[in-house]
């Protein structure tokens, strides 16, 4: 298994984002739809189940973890893109009417590029195979 110090972290990061990713779409979000809900009880359980592999040091956690980190990945790149397509069509056909929804978007994109784009590509460099000599 990987170092025990970058386990921990990455477990404890993935607990974070798990929470995160539930909290925002199960709680903040005020209409349900059953694409989003899908993705993110499929993420929040793979992330899960990444954190307590790498958290107690399973010998699966490695595979799991690349699975929730590629799933974060796509998902993140899925939904900061979608947000930035929607901010700039907001503050283009609505103008000063839509900056105030294109605001509150671009602060959801800022807010999940680092859970859902950032640390998934850090997670994935690190889990990425070692070169044996």
């Amino acid at each position: 298994m990987r170092q025990r110090l970058p386990s921990l972290v990455f477990g404890i990061a993935n607990l974070l984002t798990a929470a995160v990713v539930a909290v925002g779409v199960f709680a903040a979000l005020p209409a349900r739809w059953a694409p989003v809900d899908v993705a993110a009880a499929v993420l929040t359980a793979l992330e899960l189940t990444s954190a307590a592999g790498l958290l107690s040091g399973a010998a699966w956690a490695a595979n799991v973890a690349r699975v929730a980190c590629a799933a974060a990945l796509v998902l993140g790149l899925l939904l900061v893109t979608a947000l930035a397509v929607t901010v700039g069509w907001l503050s283009g056909i609505y103008g000063p009417v839509g900056r105030g929804g294109a605001i509150v978007l671009a602060l959801v994109a800022a807010l999940a590029l680092p859970y859902l784009v950032v640390l998934p590509a850090l997670e994935l460099v690190w889990l990425r195979p070692s070169k044996t000599p």
